[in-house]
This record gives C-alpha cells, structure tokens and sequence, in this order.
C-alpha cells in the first residue's frame, strides 16, 4: 500500500462524464486507503429537455438543487476534502459556504481562460475560484491566470494514463481486421492544420481512422473524405484501446483552445505500446526524447515524411513504441502517481491553511 497519507476521506464531485475522471479518482483514491465517496452533480437535473438546457447553460431548478444538495451532502458526511472535479455546476457562494465545512478544492483538465473561456460551462467555476482553498490544473498558464484571479493557491497536477484501461492490446482471431490501419487519429475536430494534415494523409494513399464526435467531423473534412471515413464514431474504455493499438502510428493534436502543449493522448498512446506523431511542443521535449521514445513534427511536409519513413520501418518503429511505454511507466505518469501527488499537495495545504488560521486567532 506504501505511504498512508493524512486525508482520510473526500467528497468527489461529479461535473463531467466519462471514465477517466471522477470514476478513476474514486477507484484509485480509495485503493490507496483514503475513503472516498461520490457526489454527482448530474442527477439533479429537472427531467427531458429542460435539464438537458440546465445541464448547457447551468442555470435553472436543477443546478440550485445539485447546490443545495452538495452542502447538505458535506454537512452530513464532513469529509476532510471536498475535490470538485472541474465544479461547473456550483455557484461561487455555494464554494463560500463549503470553506466552512470542509477543504474544499477542485481539478481542471481544460482552459478555463483559454480561446474558451467565454463557455457557460465556465460561467459558475472561474467565479468561484477565489473562494476555494486551493485548485489543480494541467497547464502552468492556467495556474497563472488562476492566481491572478485571485485564487489562494494552485499548482500543476499533470494528465495521466490509466494502468487498467491503457496497455498493449492482444487481437484475437479476426478481431484485428476491425481496427487495422496505417494511422489513426482518436480526438476532436478544431479549426486549426489536423484536418489539413489528415486530409493530405488520406490523398497520400496512407490507411487512416478517424474517432471522434461524427457531426463535427463530418462538417470538417471534404465531402470524398468522409464518405470514406463515415461512420466516425466515438471510442472509450476497452475499444479506445482496441482503435490506439489497431494503428501502426497514432498522430496527436493539441488542442489551441486550450493552450494544451501535451494531452491524455500523450500518455495513453505510449502506454499502449503504440508509435506515437506528435505535435511539437517544448511540453512533449521535455517528457519524450525525440526520436528514441517519441516523433514530432512541426509541418505537414514532416508529418508525411515521418509517417512513410516510419510505415517503412517496422523495427525503427517497433523501437521507439517500446521505448515511449517504458519512459510513461519509468516516469510515474500514471493515474496512481498523480493521485499520490494530489494527496501530498493537499496535506501541504491545509497545514499552510491551519498554520495562517492560527496566526489570525
């Protein structure tokens, strides 16, 4: 079990959705012998399409209630930590009130001050930041403008991979024709090169895979392309595994909107045994060796040329695959870690927060 860490129970709340978040926390924290429950915000929501509304715009019935309701939850249980997971759905005076029971804290794997920051899902959360004791993000430049909001303390808790989820996948049988390529790309549509590069991939003759939302990328790509591609569809869990390993090159894009000079995929890709295109990014120079444990490109004339090269060269291929897995398991890039480090973050903050309590007696 290793190390038992001071906070022995948290509230996790739940504002997102999918698997590598709050329900990772939850399984990871509790392993690690913290006890750990699970507030979701989402089931607040007024029925049919009046909380799908509530759930966009977070405004209405529902969302008061889900505030309500959390208050009552930490009045009921006090938790030493409360860890809202990106807090979308709670109102800057609900996180006042919460200083009062609990540590109240809270994660963000996007930009809330990034090219999005006009969403209303972040309508509720930057509001709220000054009020909590301390909040984690992925990206130095979000800690910045969270501090000079006026946020007491916040530090980088970096994105991670999934021991459980991402591994080498094994294809039995005639599995593999299902998810067999030359490249794939497993993400989201934005208005910057991806769609460029993928496209000249795809009239390169190169065997691509799209995974994504289908409306977007249907919008993005020319109509030929994507009548090759459709259906484009989303992959989680054990077939995001099966798309990642079913590929000889799996290409990564970083998001703009979010500043993002490394992602998930950064960590999931090698994980998976996979040869991982990346981006170029002073991030990813300094978490891969280029070349030896990872590929980068900073054109579309150097993504073309790397991914033939590399379709060429099984072994050269096969190398820096094997190397980036071990550099992620070497380095402690998985969930576990982080969550270890979130821990001796939080013990550090609330002796700060009980230290300048004290003084102000």
């Amino acid at each position: 079990m290793g190390r038992k860490f001071g906070v022995r129970s948290v509230l996790l709340v739940q504002s997102t959705l999918g698997d590598i978040y709050e329900p990772a926390w939850l399984r990871v924290l509790n392993e690690l012998g913290t006890t750990c429950r699970l507030f979701d915000a989402h089931i607040y929501a007024s029925p049919s399409v009046i909380g799908r509304l509530e759930e966009r715009y977070l405004w209405g019935l529902g969302i008061a209630r889900a505030n309500a309701a959390l208050v009552g939850a930490v009045r009921e249980q006090i938790p030493d930590v409360t860890l809202l997971y990106h807090g979308h759905h709670f109102y800057a005076s609900t996180i006042a009130r919460l200083r009062d029971l609990t540590f109240a804290v809270g994660i963000h794997n996007d930009d809330p001050f990034g090219l999005h920051r006009s969403d209303p899902c972040y309508r509720h959360v930057v509001k709220a930041m000054p009020h909590y004791h301390g909040f984690h993000f992925c990206r130095q430049c979000t800690v910045d403008d969270a501090l000079r909001l006026g946020l007491p303390r916040a530090k980088i808790l970096m994105q991670c991979y999934l021991p459980w989820k991402d591994y080498p996948h094994v294809f039995m049988g005639e599995e593999n024709r299902q998810w067999q390529c030359e490249v794939v790309f497993a993400g989201h549509v934005e208005p910057d090169h991806r769609v460029e590069y993928l496209v000249r991939l795809f009239r390169e003759g190169i065997v691509l895979r799209l995974y994504g939302d289908e409306a977007p990328w249907r919008r993005a790509l020319p109509r030929d392309v994507y009548r090759h591609m459709a259906p484009i569809r989303n992959v989680r869990g054990d077939d995001y595994r099966r798309a990642l390993c079913g590929a000889k090159i799996a290409a990564c894009f970083f998001s703009k909107w979010n500043r993002d000079e490394y992602t998930y995929r950064s960590f999931e890709i090698p994980a998976c045994g996979v040869f991982m295109l990346s981006e170029r990014t002073h991030g990813m120079q300094e978490l891969f060796e280029e070349g030896k444990e990872a590929e980068f490109f900073d054109s579309v004339e150097e993504f073309i040329s790397k991914v033939r090269f590399y379709l060429r060269n099984d072994s050269a291929r096969q190398r820096v695959a094997a190397a980036g897995r071990e550099r992620v398991v070497r380095s402690g890039h998985d969930i576990v870690s982080r969550v270890r480090q979130w821990l001796r973050d939080i013990e550090e903050w609330r002796s700060e927060s009980e230290s300048a309590s004290g003084r102000n007696d």
